[in-house]
Parts: structure tokens; C-alpha cells; sequence
């Protein structure tokens, strides 16, 4: 390849690399597209299940109201 462009000028040379690039770009796409109808179907992702704790858990929930009946 660097033989054959040895007679081109850089902005020729460019234009080649650009198309080249958009070439590879294309078959790497396509590649891409093929083995995607490949998905594994054998294993799930592990998946770390973590209970929540109860809201029941509050047994005596704060009352406003009482503030001041018990002050003295």
C-alpha cells in the first residue's frame, strides 16, 4: 500500500484513507449485524436480590400533639 501511493499527493493519499476507513467502517457494521441474531440464550446475569426492610417495623410512631402534656 505504501508503494503504490508513493506517487499520490497527501491530499490524494487523504482521500484514499477516508475511503478506506468508510469501507472498514461498513464491514465492521455488518459483521456487527450478523452476529447480533447470535445471542447467547444459555445463561442468565447473576442478580443479587436484597429484601427491603418492613415498614411495619415502627411500632410507636411519633405524635406532635403530646408535646406539652407531660412538660412538669
Amino acid at each position: 500500500m505504501r508503494l503504490s501511493m508513493t506517487s499520490l499527493k497527501g491530499a490524494d493519499a487523504k482521500e484514499v484513507a477516508s475511503s478506506v476507513t468508510a469501507i472498514a467502517n461498513e464491514k465492521i457494521k455488518a459483521e456487527k449485524e450478523a452476529n447480533a441474531g447470535k445471542k447467547k440464550t444459555g445463561a442468565k446475569k447473576k442478580q443479587l436480590h436484597v429484601d427491603k426492610p418492613d415498614d411495619e417495623a415502627v411500632v410507636g410512631a411519633y405524635d406532635g400533639v403530646d408535646d406539652y402534656d407531660d412538660f412538669m
